[in-house]
Formats: structure tokens, sequence, C-alpha cells
């Protein structure tokens, strides 16, 4: 007992001293104040503004270079812990309480588990198990930019993130600091999930002046407020997101539209035959329930909005194959709308919005600079 006592005692007693004579640690989750970004960009001239788009079962990467020119660098499939980890994410009884939090008894009900986390910090381990695994597919993706880049230094990095209940911004801003990557917070403020990246991929919700923030945010309030769906879609899963949008920015709100659904895969052509049939009615019902949900009018067209626009990505072949673009066009014309639809590079484009916005962000940390 002695023993164990005096292990107790010393082991508070590291804690008490740590926090005593060591700075608290800022929240990850937390935008950095102006007078301390400037602290995370590297002296290096030729910088690297990255991108990185993760789905529910792949990660891209793009970079932006300085002319405004994207490169795509490449892709890479998450292993068997990543997708169960994101269909686990995609069930309701895996959300919680997380920053930023909307109700005090949230931030206080949260409090052991964000100790947890912290404690895990202190000692570098991953923030949890599932920053482990995202850190695993992220850590391949930067290895790519690496390999493709090397006389380059990584300046900044944005992480873009499906929808789902489980997954908050919080996983993402540690996934970056416990692979040490560089992530400025410019106008975007959290990390955006896929809807706003590829919304900002598609060049919409963009202010000019992006390195002065009073004057992009001004110019926010006048672009025109969109109602928008995201349709993210493999053979594999089809993950629907709808918000109106006009920035493009994301307060990592919880309360969101969503549908979710996960194939099974078949092993023979016949299988296949009518798994393609399977997906595409599940999509098209899921399109028009989660339309008319949003807006609550069953079986008359909503007003206002007027036009859905609809933003496509995923996998290029499976949506060619099972004729996603027309079935998604048609199931938002029968949900009583107007359609637009951007289908533009689906697989890459909400990395190059991600890269867009890092790039963004980097700016305004030189300017930052110049000013100080």
């Amino acid at each position: 007992m002695p023993f164990f006592r005096s292990l107790i005692i010393a082991f508070f007693s590291v804690i008490v001293c740590y926090f005593i004579l060591v700075p608290p640690r800022r929240p990850t989750w937390l935008p950095l104040p102006m007078s301390k970004r400037n602290k995370q960009t590297p002296a290096s001239t030729r910088c690297l503004a990255l991108g990185i788009s993760l789905t529910a079962s792949y990660g891209t990467i793009s970079i932006r270079h300085e002319d405004g020119s994207f490169e795509d660098i490449g892709c890479e499939h998450g292993d068997q812990n990543y997708l169960d980890m994101m269909q686990r994410f995609s069930r309701l009884s895996s959300s919680h309480p997380a920053p930023p939090y909307f109700r005090m008894e949230d931030q206080w009900d949260d409090q052991p588990r964000q100790g947890f986390r912290s404690a895990r910090k202190l000692i570098f381990l991953p923030a949890s198990s599932d920053v482990r695994t995202l850190s695993t597919l992220t850590s391949s993706l930067i290895s790519l930019a690496k390999s493709h880049a090397s006389s380059s230094s990584i300046a900044s990095v944005v992480i873009s993130y499906p929808a789902l209940p489980g997954l908050y911004a919080e996983d993402i801003s540690d996934t970056a600091l416990y692979c040490n990557l560089p992530l400025l917070y410019g106008n975007h403020r959290y990390p955006p999930r896929t809807i706003v990246s590829t919304y900002t991929g598609n060049r919409m919700g963009l202010c000019s002046s992006y390195t002065d923030e009073k004057q992009c945010r001004q110019e926010g309030l006048a672009l025109p407020v969109r109602s928008v769906i995201l349709v993210e879609y493999t053979s594999a899963a089809v993950l629907l997101h709808t918000m109106s949008m006009r920035e493009a920015n994301d307060l990592a709100d919880p309360d969101t539209d969503l549908s979710i659904h996960y194939f099974s895969l078949g092993d023979d052509q016949n299988s296949e035959n009518v798994g393609r049939h399977t997906r595409r009615k599940s999509t098209r019902e899921a399109v028009i329930e989660l339309l008319r949900r949003r807006y609550k009018r069953l079986p008359e067209p909503p007003w206002p909005p007027k036009v859905i626009t609809v933003l496509l990505i995923g996998s290029p072949r499976d949506i060619d194959i099972d004729g996603i673009y027309e079935l998604v066009n048609g199931a938002v014309e029968e949900a009583g709308f107007e359609v637009e639809v951007f289908a533009t590079n689906p697989r890459f484009v909400a990395a190059r919005g991600a890269a867009e916005l890092a790039w963004r962000a980097l700016s305004l940390t030189k300017q930052t600079n110049m000013e100080l």
C-alpha cells in the first residue's frame, strides 16, 4: 500500500508541476490568434499549400500553386480499419458532444473525454485510436506529396472530411497535430467538411480580398445563397449532405441534414447487375427523401428555393457506369426543383477546394507577418 500511495502522489505531483510550469496548450480545434499564426509559417520561398480530402473509403491530395493552378497528386485507399471506422462513424449512435460546443451542458459532459484526449497528447500519442487510423491514411497522402515535390516545404494544409455523425473537427485537427502538419486557419476557421471543400473547388463562396479578413467577410455577405446538396458516390456507399451555403466556411455545426447508405458488393456478374440496380434505386430515393425532408413539403414543389445546386463527387468510373449524373438530375427534378449540377473532376475537386483554402490561409498569414 505505501508503494501505491507514493506512486499516486508522484503522479499527481508531476501533473500539477506540468500545468504550473508549462503554459497550457490551446485546444487544437480553436483557431489561432492572428499574432501567433506567423510562427507556423516556414521561411522557405517554395512553400506547398496542400489540400487533403478524406472520404468514406479513400483519400486524395492536391497542390495549389502560386499561379492559381492545381496539381492532383494521388489517391490512397483506406485499409480495413479505416473502412470499419468510417462505417461506424455513419451511425447516429457514434455521435457525442464535441467542440465547438453549442450548449454549456455538452461542454460539461465532454470534460472526461477531453481530459483523456489531452493526456494522450501530452505523452505524444494520438488523441484517440480513431485519430491514429485517420493519421495512417493522412500520412500516406503526405508522403505522396513529399515524393512529388521533395525540394519544397509544406507550409499549409487543409484536411476536409465527410459529414458523418461520429466524425468531428477536433478529430481532423488532432490528426494534423499528430502528423505534425501546419494546419493554418484562414477565413474558413474550422476544418471544412466535404460539402464546403467541394463548394470551394467549384469556385463558389470565395472572396477576392482573402488577405484582409474584414473585407473578405464583407464580400462574403454579398454572395448569393445557394441550396446545395452534395452527392458523394462510389459503388461502396453514397453519402448525401444538404445545406444552404453562401461563403466557403464551415462552422462545425453537428446539426446536419444527411443521408448515408452503404452497399454490399456482389461477387459475380449477375450480383453486380442486381447491385447496380439497387444502388441506383437507393440513391434516387435518398435524394428525393432528403430534399423533401429538408424543405418540409412532401408532394408539392417547395418555394423557395427554386434551384438546387448539386455537387457530384466520388469515383468517376462508378458515377459513369451507374449513370449517376442523369439519375441525380432526374431525382432533383422529381422532388420539385430546378437543378444545376457541378460534376467536374469528381475525384479531386474536394481536395482542390481544400488546397485553395490552404493557400488562402497561408497568404493571410504572410500578409499578417508583413503588417506586424
